[in-house]
């Protein structure tokens, strides 16, 4: 241990032993724990709960409070399988849910404890805040798609580019026809490929986007819908493209003054790229500058394309918006001043609560509340007990026990809302500001036109407007209804709407939208909220362009502490590496970003508590042996193990997730925390996530983590990333000697465990005391290797990269007497797109030596001794241990 430590490396510590959890053996073990669970969190009493209710209709559960029932039932029943948020549209009663655990209940393994990577607080307790800012970047090369030439793209009608696209691809041999906005069954039965137009409109005067922009939003959503149930009954790998005309830059260069809305678009996109992994998904954004003809041109050149989902596209080329951490920078001017009327949409509970007494609290205006809760009068005593939503249901229930769970649940809401508005307001009022809260619906113009006239009779020009009125209706795309589109379009953009309508633009001082990071990433279940919230996002960008004396800022929120994100929520939240934004410090950030100067579009998100955690999920695989076969030829003691190589395609592809258009040029710090191991017949879940885009030495540095069930480390690293790849240096390793002591054949037999399909060695010509040199051959395309790959072609390449691993334990056991396995790479770089197919010469040079530990520098050279890639700083476990390990490598890999 000393030898080791002495070199600067950490000793993870060891995890305990799993201690293997009652399995759930079938309904009747099940049922009872679903409905003591429902009635923890509700406070519907037990015998109220009935296997046949409707989990929303019946007992008015929303899908954040689903949510944290599941994942209370995961801890409760951690060997059943686990409730992904794509099935929550077909699981709608306790005993749909039921039937489902039970079916894998049998097969389930024990859960393994999570690993403790670093000393860390609660999940639950708020970190530091993350501001981002979304920024263009020149997109690199990218993987051609074929479209299917049989089958027909459909164009939505629109004055001018629909006739040109239809022109465009039919000159270029496809079928096309243009189909009506209006009727999403006119969709050809052999659809290939939909391109939704968006209009070509200037922005309205006043509120910039108007009513009609709105209803053509929901045909689009609803044409887009039609479209993925056509795929996925087909089995077809189609394409959805929407074109917008902003301005060629998705909005983020002031729209140049077009409708916003339909930026809303590339929301939709985003969400359904999540949903549907074997749909290929496009929001592209056209400059308005360009004539019809180059449009249509350049727009049907992209469909032979892969990604990135949401691009712009001018005549110089294509861009895409990276996001890039960057620092309020203060205005050095007050928005507000004391006394200045200011309306807060989103009622007066939850986080627009905590931001309104922020407000308060710097610029000491006069607030108007605005919320569709009743204004509340006096509680009724027999209630003053319960102490929160749960015990207030109890109660309830009791007091009146022939009320349904619904009544119950509605009526225990709205005592709760009441108790949190005159709290509020007593709040406001101890911090020495005049605050008044009114019951008004923001979808209700008139209403809206009425609070506005009597803001302004009372306390003057409304100078400032907070909108953070916002509703969710959780289902997947071909799920939503237009009722759900009504209710949560209509909230986020009729809203503001009616708002903008009612005041007067040119007398504002302040704009803040509460926007989301589901605009941003997208997010499964919230096509609707993206939609909203990016054409919100949008909507910011051409009002700040408009209204130079207006601070307007669009905030992409991340998960708040409070509000509708509980404690369950937390835990889920931290599980994919993402942190809840504190309530005070939410607030604080507000007032720092209206008085800051800058970008109207922001995102703002929060680190976890402890080192390398503050990550947002970018996808999930679920590992098995049919899915992806080539585990079966890496088994290590009789487990299937994922390989390194591996994880690090899968990194760098998360990296690329949320930084589409930049090339993959390298890693650094690139460390195992534990080995992903899977057993036959059973599948693992590994998330894979990656942070922000910070720029350094001329590349973008993204921190990328692999983790697993409970959030435990497998695999972390710096991803780097940039617009250009760099010139390759002269090689430079040296290492002579004999050749390998054995034959390929008896290496694979006798000292390493890989299967057929991961035996890249061809030779090995020199291995001596300073290191080995080996032929490899290079991977296969993605498709041989996995059921659904990632990608159609490898950003680096695992057979190269697994060969110099494999290269390391010839290495270490012809020179240490033990064979070894990768434990820590300090620096990658790649100098080629892509790896030669004729295979590569892997030289690997021993760098340092201690007891267990081996270190050496890799170089990867192609063809003419081009240097193809370079790790720096390899480090290696040697134990003779191992060898044992590496023997159980038989294909009966143990269930």
């Amino acid at each position: 241990i000393c030898a080791y430590l002495s070199e600067g490396a950490a000793v993870p510590a060891p995890a305990p032993a799993p201690v293997p959890a009652p399995v759930p053996s079938s309904n009747s073990d099940i049922l009872p724990t679903l409905i003591a669970v429902v009635s923890e969190k509700t406070g519907y009493p037990a015998d109220t709960i009935g296997p046949d209710m409707d989990l929303e209709g019946d007992l008015g559960i929303d899908s954040i409070k689903r949510v944290e029932i599941l994942s209370a039932v995961s801890e409760r029943l951690p060997n059943a399988p686990k409730v992904k948020p794509e099935h929550l549209g077909t699981l709608r009663t306790l005993k749909q849910i039921c039937a489902y655990l039970s079916e894998g209940a049998a097969v389930s393994a024990p859960a393994p404890a999570p690993v403790a990577v670093s000393v860390t607080k609660s999940p639950e307790a708020p970190g530091a805040i993350t501001r981002l800012v979304p920024e263009l970047f020149s997109v690199g090369p990218r993987d051609a798609f074929a479209l299917d030439k049989s089958l027909i793209v459909a164009v939505t009608r629109d004055s001018g580019l629909d006739a040109a696209l239809v022109r465009e691809l039919l000159e270029k041999g496809y079928q096309a026809q243009l189909v009506s906005m209006d009727d999403a069954a006119s969709l050809p039965a052999e659809l290939g490929a939909l391109i939704v137009v968006a209009p070509a409109r200037p922005a309205a005067k006043g509120c910039p986007w108007t009513e009609d922009s709105e209803s053509w939003l929901k045909k689009a959503f609803l044409l887009v819908q039609a479209a993925g149930r056509s795929f996925h009954a087909r089995g077809v790998r189609g394409l959805v493209m929407t074109a917008t005309r902003l301005d060629g830059a998705l909005g983020l260069e002031g729209g140049k003054d077009q409708d916003p809305a339909f930026g809303g678009l590339a929301g939709l996109m985003k969400t359904a790229a999540r949903e549907w992994p074997s749909v290929r998904c496009r929001a592209v954004d056209a400059d308005p500058a360009l004539p019809v003809a180059a449009a249509a041109g350049l727009l049907v050149k992209e469909m032979g394309f892969e990604g990135p989902v949401e691009a712009g596209l001018t005549g110089d080329g294509l861009k895409t918006a990276v996001l890039v951490e960057r620092p309020c920078v203060p205005s050095g001017r007050e928005p507000l001043r004391s006394g200045d009327a200011v309306i807060v949409t989103g009622g007066a509970r939850g986080v627009t609560a905590e931001c309104a007494l922020a407000l308060a609290k710097a610029f000491k205006p006069r607030l108007v509340l605005v919320g569709r809760s009743p204004l509340p009068g006096a509680e009724p005593a027999e209630f003053a007990a319960a102490s929160g939503e749960s015990a207030l249901r109890a109660l309830i229930a009791k007091a009146s026990p022939g009320l349904s769970p619904r009544e119950i649940g509605a009526r225990a809401r709205e005592l709760a809302a009441a108790r949190e508005i005159r709290s509020t307001l007593a709040r406001l009022g101890a911090a020495g500001v005049e605050a008044r809260y009114r019951a008004v619906d923001a979808r209700d113009a008139a209403a809206v036109r009425a609070l506005v006239a009597e803001t302004v009779r009372d306390f003057g020009p409304v100078r400032g407007l907070v909108h953070g009125a916002g509703v969710l209706a959780d289902k997947s795309i071909l799920d939503k209804t237009e009722a759900m589109l009504d209710a949560v379009l209509d909230t986020k953009l009729s809203g503001l709407r009616h708002l903008l309508d009612a005041v007067k633009p040119s007398e504002l001082r302040m704009l803040a939208l509460f926007s989301s990071s589901t605009a941003r990433y997208g997010r499964a279940g919230q096509a609707d909220y993206a939609v909203a919230n990016e054409a919100l996002n949008k909507a910011a960008q051409v009002l700040a362009a408009r209204l130079p004396a207006c601070r307007v800022a669009a905030l992409g929120w991340g998960p708040w502490d409070g509000g509708m994100v509980g404690a369950e929520l937390k835990k889920l939240f931290a599980s994919e590496g993402v942190g809840v934004i504190g309530l005070s410090e939410g607030g604080e950030h507000l007032v720092r970003e209206l008085r800051g100067s800058g970008p109207a579009e922001t995102v703002v998100l929060s680190e976890l508590s402890g080192a390398r955690a503050a990550l947002p999920m970018s996808f999930e695989r679920d590992l098995t042996l049919e899915a992806y076969p080539f585990l079966s030829s890496h088994v290590l003691n009789g487990r299937a193990v994922l390989p390194l190589a591996v994880s690090v395609e899968w990194l760098a592809h998360a990296a690329l997730h949320s930084n589409p258009g930049l090339a993959f040029v390298g890693f650094e710090d690139l460390r195992v925390a534990k080995g992903v191991a899977v057993r036959r017949g059973a599948s693992v879940t590994l998330k894979a996530h990656a942070g922000p885009a910070r720029k350094s030495s001329g590349v973008f540095v993204v921190d990328a983590q692999l983790r697993g069930e409970g959030g435990a480390l497998h695999v972390c690293a710096k991803i780097l990333l940039a617009a250009k790849r760099p010139a390759a240096p002269a090689a430079s390793l040296r290492v002579g000697g004999a050749p390998y002591a054995r034959t390929i054949d008896e290496a694979y037999r006798e000292v390493l465990f890989h299967g057929a399909d991961m035996r890249f060695l061809l030779s090995a010509p020199h291995c001596g005391p300073e290191g080995i040199v080996v032929e490899s051959r290079t991977a296969a395309p993605p498709a041989s290797w996995a059921r659904r790959p990632l990608r159609d072609r490898w950003l680096a390449d695992p057979a190269a990269l697994d060969a110099a691993f494999q290269a390391m334990i010839l290495w270490t056991d012809a020179r240490m007497g033990a064979p070894s396995l990768p434990s820590f790479v300090a620096r990658y770089r790649q100098y080629a797109e892509s790896f030669p197919a004729g295979g590569v010469r892997v030289v690997v040079k021993a760098a340092k030596r201690a007891e267990g530990l081996a270190g050496a520098d890799v170089e990867f050279i192609g063809e003419r001794g081009a240097l193809v890639a370079r790790i720096e700083g390899l480090e290696c476990a040697a134990d003779a241990s191992l060898a044992g390990a590496f023997r159980r490598n038989a294909a009966e890999i143990a269930a």
